[in-house]
């Protein structure tokens, strides 16, 4: 297949899911072409081969720590970006499969243009934000304003140029079918988050005196990292509790809230970091007990966090804080048999869900094995290669 992938970030130095992605595709013989958005000014200009992969680098600012507004301006700017480098680079081109995510929201412009241009093509959403819905949750605006109406239009218009709508997890599907009924049903098919699989350490670490549990990655309002720290406090009121320590690695919107948490209580149960080298964060995770996922209660549309992949990698059981909306809590302690779930914005049932860790601290090596087994077979990069692949021959 000649495979066109549309980025609105893309770094060949940083793992992450779309990165195993690219090059499983890569791998399987698969001509990959890419255009991807980059805030690194040393990044060339013009289309260049990176892991022989075809790729295009557009400059976008840096929109770490930028507020929402000027979040909107870059990814409206983004279709006339992506739709300039296509004429330019590759207007003689031919492609089978046109693949992009969400966010951004914005691409339906140039969805429009490829459909029109790439007759052939089969275009494929991944679709891992449901936005505006999910900024109507988190309280950015209101369902009623201008803003919501423009952005559902756009939604709506990405879905439409979409021949395909892989969603993370059935919940997702089901809500698209109530939300969206328009949507064709055979444009829906579940296209889980998937990584590469890494060798396990020769040696899995030993539960120690201490019950370690880490929450690394992104430090937003859509983990409702006000309500962990809330626990976080609670746990080390706790005696019997007092063998429970928390790490927290990342940065976010959250951030500051966290510090300030620092600064006033100064937890004994509790460290935090904005940043660490990737291999000492992989040493901590390896260290680790215990790997935990939070979602907002303030959610109506169904996440499904890649975060657990992390963890299920390195057989990590984990502690879930999720929302009414997912089903996240059923895969990992039914289908998976991994961990433990409680609900978001209950301290009380999440002091339970430790109990519940510590009661079972000889046995978290066994939940992580199950988490580990379930990744290999059903969250490993070929499942979602393997989806492609059947959109493609359209079966």
């Amino acid at each position: 297949m000649r495979i066109l992938f549309l980025f609105q970030i893309f770094d060949f130095e940083k793992s992450t899911i779309y990165l195993d992605l690219v090059r499983e595709c890569r791998d399987r013989g698969h001509a990959v072409s890419l255009i991807a958005g980059t805030s690194d000014t040393d990044k060339p200009l013009g289309v260049i081969d990176v892991e022989g992969i075809r790729t295009v680098y557009m400059q976008l600012p840096n929109q770490f720590g930028a507020g929402s507004a000027k979040k909107a301006l870059i990814q409206m700017s983004i279709p006339g970006r992506i739709k300039s480098i296509l004429k330019d680079g590759f207007d003689k081109d031919t492609f089978d499969l046109i693949v992009y995510p969400t966010p951004p929201i914005t691409l339906a412009p140039v969805l429009k243009y490829c459909k029109k241009h790439y007759k052939s093509a089969i275009t494929y959403l991944m679709l891992k934000d449901i936005f505006p819905q999910n900024a109507v949750d988190l309280k950015m605006f209101s369902a009623s304003s201008p803003i919501y109406s423009y952005y559902r239009h756009l939604e709506k218009k990405l879905y439409e140029y979409s021949d395909r709508i892989g969603c993370m997890s059935e919940a997702n599907i089901e809500y698209l079918k109530e939300h969206d009924p328009e949507i064709p049903r055979l444009k829906l098919e579940y296209f889980p988050n998937t990584a590469a699989v890494h060798k396990l350490p020769a040696a899995l670490s030993e539960p120690s005196d201490r019950l370690r549990i880490v929450f690394g990655g992104n430090m937003g309002r859509p983990q409702d990292v006000e309500g962990l720290l809330e626990s976080v406090k609670k746990c080390g009121e706790r005696a019997e509790l007092s063998d429970v320590f928390f790490y927290f690695i990342g940065d976010g919107s959250e951030s500051s809230k966290i510090e300030e948490f620092v600064k006033k209580e100064k937890p004994a149960n509790f460290s935090y970091r904005h940043q660490m080298p990737r291999e000492e964060y992989e040493d901590l995770v390896n260290n680790a007990d215990v790997g935990l996922i939070s979602l907002s209660n303030d959610f109506t549309i169904p996440n499904f966090p890649s975060r657990i992949l992390p963890y299920m990698q390195k057989a990590k059981p984990m502690l879930a804080v999720v929302d009414d909306a997912t089903d996240i809590d059923t895969c990992i302690t039914e289908d998976a048999r991994c961990g433990y779930a409680v609900r978001a914005g209950d301290p009380d049932a999440f002091i339970e869900g430790i109990r519940w860790l510590k009661s079972h601290k000889d046995g978290l090596k066994e939940l992580g094995l199950n988490g580990r087994r379930y990744f290999e077979q059903y969250f490993n990069v070929g499942v979602s290669v393997d989806i492609l692949e059947r959109a493609y021959r359209g079966s």
